[in-house]
């Protein structure tokens, strides 16, 4: 996770010269779970603007180069192969997309327990208490996803949900959602 320390010339405690430091820090790292084609115009604009993607999915045929060009990696597996196949640094940015309930369920499952800089569920949320078996959403879940502009088709909902990553990347706070 990036510590806010820039590069630059500083002097480190106990040191009586100045050095120039510099601080380099991973890309992001963005893993989409489903390869659905709404997923395709998510990976492209967060691969653009600064995140490593990955596109995680049970399908070979769907789960490739040929969908998803800007994308970094892909794993092929159902939901416990692909969780237990990263390398978890502590933070990822996870979007659930899957479109598929039961798998939807034994990922929330899977990931509950990981540290994460964001996680977020495709759907309603009455779609994401139903998967949570009417339990109380836990803090850190972003369901649905995205930021709520009012996003209509999967260009704009990639729009909203990169927005939301963004915001947490960049740690500004929420927007205040103002009503009618």
């Amino acid at each position: 996770m990036f510590d806010g320390r820039k590069s630059g010339i500083s002097r480190e405690a106990g040191e009586s010269e100045e050095v120039f430091v510099h601080h380099l820090q991973p890309k992001p790292r963005l893993i989409l779970i489903g390869a659905g084609e709404d997923a395709e115009p998510l990976a492209r604009f967060a691969a653009r603007t600064g995140f490593s993607v990955v596109v995680a999915d049970w399908r070979p045929a769907r789960c490739n180069k040929g969908f998803f060009p800007d994308a970094d990696r892909f794993l092929v597996g159902f939901p416990e192969e692909l969780v237990n196949r990263l390398a978890w640094r502590g933070d990822e940015f996870v979007v659930i997309m899957t479109h598929q309930f039961e798998r939807d369920r034994e990922l929330l499952h899977l990931l509950r327990d990981k540290k994460l800089s964001y996680l977020g569920i495709l759907g309603p949320r009455r779609r994401t208490s139903r998967l949570l078996a009417g339990r109380s959403l836990p803090e850190g879940i972003r369901s649905p996803v995205g930021l709520p502009i009012g996003a209509e088709g999967p260009e704009e909902i990639a729009v909203s949900i990169l927005a939301d990553l963004i915001r947490i990347r960049r740690q500004a706070p929420e927007p205040e959602v103002l009503l009618p």
